[in-house]
């Protein structure tokens, strides 16, 4: 066997790269990001995804961030994520409910319009994360694969679902931390003070969207202060940084004290999420009769009790499940890594078929390539190695104690897919002689 496999070339690190020049329109980004809007619009029509299921007065038009924008508009204010009036709630991060509500207030609540909008909105996100995997695939690697993974980005069935089928902020947020990922690669050339403003207010704009995300912030500036010059001025940018992402979210955080009467980090629903997943009759994963979006009984216990008493209990209660079932605890976080990578069980029958198989054994391949373009990274000694590691290392960790739905798992998507096309393209370098079976 003859392998060639040449060292990963870098682009140039001052300012944007080189192909962001001058280009003809065909060969353009914002070709890319068009043709990826008007396939998921066209999507949306032809296919009638803005008719969705009214099933439980439109409980799956947004589910609980429906509920809470549906309050904000009857003048009941961020409150009731479930069926029932159930007053004040820090359910769900602000910024997705409030632009659903402000939708609403326009096109009418759960109107088939509003839906329209909605998924074009997350449509337009999720094109424009074309945008920012071509910068990011570029400057890592080479424009070659940052363009192979934008248009893959833009047509990939599987990647178009989420924006036009989903009413949730995943294709917002995902796009966000690409953003975010763009601009820590552009920081570690050299930062201004405004340029850690504007990182800062990303950051929270972004907490106040999806809040599991800040998990990857301390590895992102630690990054960006190892590689940055000038490390005395970078630290006091980073904390500049630091306070202007608390400052966007201290609003928030002063609203739920006055509501609630504690501290609240923007959600309080972590300890109903891991209840769900971690109990007696759980095997791992969330249990659909018993959540108080789903269940009745347990909808007016929530109302009954209130939303922090509600939750103080479903903490008490995995504290003492984890205390007592140790064992059952690890064997549960075991099964959630794999069905996070892998994909958590589900029936898929095509043509009487149930593919479960092959659904398990897509996804894994998703995960083992994405690993691969990694650890390749790593071994060519990229130095945004380190930076993308954490995207698959530590970005998992909190939806391994909880019920892995695959959402979950998008806002890294493109970083895997940049991995992905980065190891299928040096992979066309490996010449194999079946000839000999040495390695020259």
């Amino acid at each position: 066997m003859q392998t060639a496999i040449p060292h990963t070339r870098e682009t140039s690190h001052s300012g944007l790269p080189e192909p962001l020049r001058k280009r003809p329109f065909r060969q353009s980004i914002f070709l890319i990001v068009l043709v990826a809007f008007a396939l998921r619009i066209a999507v949306i029509a032809v296919g009638h995804t803005y008719r969705i299921n009214p099933l439980r007065d439109h409980f799956p038009f947004g589910w609980e961030m429906g509920r809470i924008a549906r309050s904000i508009v009857s003048g009941q204010g961020f409150s009731s994520p479930t069926d029932l009036n159930s007053g004040p709630t820090a359910w769900a991060a602000p910024v997705y409910p409030y632009v659903l509500a402000g939708v609403f207030k326009i096109f009418g609540t759960y109107t088939r319009t509003a839906a329209f909008v909605m998924l074009a909105f997350n449509s337009l996100f999720a094109s424009l994360t074309c945008w920012t995997i071509y910068l990011i695939g570029t400057r890592i690697y080479h424009e070659r694969v940052g363009r192979a993974a934008a248009w893959t980005w833009a047509v990939f069935p599987y990647v178009i679902y989420w924006p036009v089928r989903i009413i949730w902020e995943v294709s917002f947020s995902t796009f966000l931390l690409s953003l975010s990922l763009w601009l820590t690669i552009r920081m570690a050339d050299g930062a201004r003070r405004r340029d850690w403003i504007t990182y800062g207010l990303l950051w929270g704009l972004i907490l106040l969207t999806n809040t599991t995300i800040v998990i990857l912030l301390p590895f992102l500036l630690a990054w960006i202060l190892c590689r940055a010059p000038e490390s005395s001025r970078q630290y006091s940018g980073a904390a500049l940084m630091v306070f202007v992402a608390l400052l966007c979210i201290t609003p928030w955080t002063i609203r739920n004290y006055q509501i609630f009467g504690r501290i609240i980090f923007i959600r309080d629903n972590l300890p109903l999420e891991l209840h769900e997943a971690n109990n007696d009759a759980s095997s791992g994963l969330w249990q659909r009769t018993e959540h108080p979006g789903n269940d009745p009984a347990a909808m007016r216990r929530f109302q009954e009790l209130g939303e922090i008493r509600f939750m103080d209990i479903e903490r008490s209660q995995v504290h003492q499940f984890i205390r007592e079932h140790p064992a059952e605890f690890l064997l549960f976080s075991l099964k959630r890594i794999w069905y996070f990578w892998a994909a958590p069980p589900q029936t898929v029958i095509v043509a009487g078929y149930d593919l479960w198989i092959a659904r398990h054994v897509e996804f894994s391949l998703e995960a083992v390539f994405a690993f691969a373009g990694l650890i390749l990274t790593l071994w060519r000694r990229n130095p945004y190695g380190w930076l993308l590691a954490p995207f698959l290392v530590i970005y998992p960790l909190p939806y391994y104690l909880v019920n892995p739905f695959q959402r979950y798992k998008h806002p890294i998507e493109p970083v895997m897919l940049i991995l992905i096309v980065f190891v299928l393209w040096e992979s066309r370098k490996v010449q194999i002689n079946w000839r000999s079976a040495r390695p020259v």
